[in-house]
């Protein structure tokens, strides 16, 4: 194979495909004014470089030359590459300009990571709502259904306060009016628990769970009351399933594309025990209780009393009442629901 003696010092070995067959042709590349001339014993052609596209380097896969007509070459050689093409007057992508000077590399390091942050601090929060929103009421059933089943069988037992008692307390709140007379669907029952102890919770069906130890701790019904409109409060903003599905995310995707819960409803009964919730879910929950309560001629001090007193139960719980809520899966009302004396202030004020 002889090349024109003006292109002899800039040359590049590569292999090519002619887009036709599978055979591979090993030939040699070169330049000639601003073509990309292609030369080996069955091989020859000019093709202008502007019609060319060049694969960005990627490690030490080849990379790869494009012809307008499929065929394309394969160059193992990067800097051969990179210096014909360079005197051929082509530039690389901004891309790789980048990957090339450390500064842009870590800038656009710090970029992605701000977007990931940004995107778990706004983004995820986002999506999870609206996700949430859009499920059906067939799934939240389901989700409810199996998460009680679930509790029944590993920390509640049926509960000991008498019948009387619970239905004057389910009428109590029921003859209560709902802000914006929008009712979220619910239904209170009662749990005798020592393990959780005083305890509630809004599971994603609209039912929503008191222990005994809640009803107990309370001095006056309308602390329960509070209890029961802040948890109202987390079931109509749908705080516990956006929490699962921020946790869940992709498999929230998945299931509300293709219709099956079933994973994402496996998981809720062990997110209602580990349940943390945000600051802004606090908030907006006893933002909507204090409403409730002040549109029924209660004062929201009810509930503020009503943490304080459970904040004060969780401080002087026994050792052994300690190691029970320290098990794995296990927490009481006021880790589950922070008390802070924030929370307790604004409440107050109200």
């Amino acid at each position: 194979m002889i090349l024109p003696s003006d292109v002899r010092k800039v040359q590049v070995k590569a292999v090519y495909f002619d887009g036709q067959s599978a055979r591979a042709h090993e030939v040699v590349l070169f330049l000639s004014g601003n073509s990309l001339g292609v030369k080996a014993d069955h091989v020859s052609r000019m093709v202008a470089l502007s019609s060319l596209r060049v694969s960005e380097p990627l490690g030490e896969a080849p990379r790869l030359i494009k012809f307008p007509d499929g065929a394309h070459c394969e160059v193992r050689d990067h800097a051969g590459l990179v210096e014909l093409l360079a005197i051929g007057g082509h530039r690389e992508g901004l891309v790789v300009q980048m990957q090339s000077r450390w500064r842009w590399a870590l800038a656009a390091v710090v970029i992605a990571v701000a977007a990931v942050a940004a995107g778990y601090r706004w983004g995820l929060p986002s999506v999870s709502e609206w996700i949430a929103f859009k499920l059906p009421d067939k799934a939240l059933a389901q989700m409810g259904e199996s998460t009680l089943s679930y509790l029944d069988q590993s920390v509640f037992s049926p509960s000991k306060l008498p019948g009387g008692r619970q239905q004057a307390l389910q009428k109590a709140f029921g003859q209560l009016v709902i802000p914006d007379e929008i009712d979220a669907g619910h239904v209170i029952v009662f749990r005798d628990s020592p393990v959780i102890g005083a305890n509630a919770m809004a599971l994603p069906d609209g039912t929503i769970v008191v222990t005994d130890q809640l009803v107990s701790l309370a001095e006056h019904d309308e602390e329960i009351l509070g209890v029961l409109a802040h948890e109202l409060g987390h079931l109509k903003r749908r705080h516990s399933l956006r929490m699962l599905i921020q946790g869940s995310i992709v498999g929230a995707v998945v299931a509300w594309y293709i219709g099956d819960v079933s994973s994402v409803a496996a998981g809720l009964p062990t997110l209602m025990l580990q349940m943390r919730y945000s600051r802004d879910h606090e908030r907006e929950a006893d933002v909507y209780a204090a409403r409730m309560l002040k549109e029924n001629g209660i004062s929201p001090v009810r509930l503020a009393d009503m943490l304080k007193r459970l904040e004060q139960t969780h401080a002087s719980r026994t050792t052994q009442q300690k190691k029970a809520a320290e098990e794995p899966g296990f927490s009481d009302y006021f880790a589950s629901h922070p008390a802070t004396r924030e929370r307790i202030q604004a409440l107050e004020k109200e």
